[in-house]
């Protein structure tokens, strides 16, 4: 489990001004785009989703272990875009692999909204940044 100094110091680590204001621009774009293309596609989404803009923490598991389970497991900061009942869409800097990860849906609220995700959708998008969209799992508590 996750010790509350490694994540006190993870809440408090934040992307520079730079990365922020980019990442803000990326999202803009992005949501541009959706909104230009709204109606030339069929929507295949079990959920409505809403508009969710926040930096959260994302905990990488390590091999067998389960996302969370060990003080070593590496933290970073994404930038959410969008949220529903069933997943949350989200964009980062690097490439990750798809499969289960830890995340703080709150980080900036007291972090008391932890979920179990699946990422099981990525692409490549702008300024080196990547979109992902994410199953809700289940609940998690830390």
């Amino acid at each position: 489990m996750i010790c509350s100094e490694s994540l006190t110091e993870l809440i408090m680590d934040q992307p520079s001004e730079k990365m922020n204001k980019t990442a803000i621009e990326v999202l803009d774009m992005l949501d541009r785009w959706s909104d230009k293309m709204a109606g030339h596609h069929t929507q295949k989404r079990q959920y409505h989703r809403v508009t969710y803009r926040t930096m959260m923490t994302v905990y990488q598991p390590y091999a067998d272990q389960m996302a969370g389970e060990s003080q070593e497991s590496t933290g970073f900061t994404v930038w959410s875009r969008n949220i529903s009942r069933g997943g949350i869409g989200f964009i980062y800097t690097g490439q990750l692999p798809l499969g289960k990860y830890l995340m703080c849906l709150d980080p900036e609220q007291a972090g008391k909204l932890w979920f179990l995700v699946d990422i099981v959708r990525t692409r490549k998008v702008h300024d080196k940044f990547w979109e992902y969209g994410a199953k809700l799992l289940e609940r998690a508590s830390i």
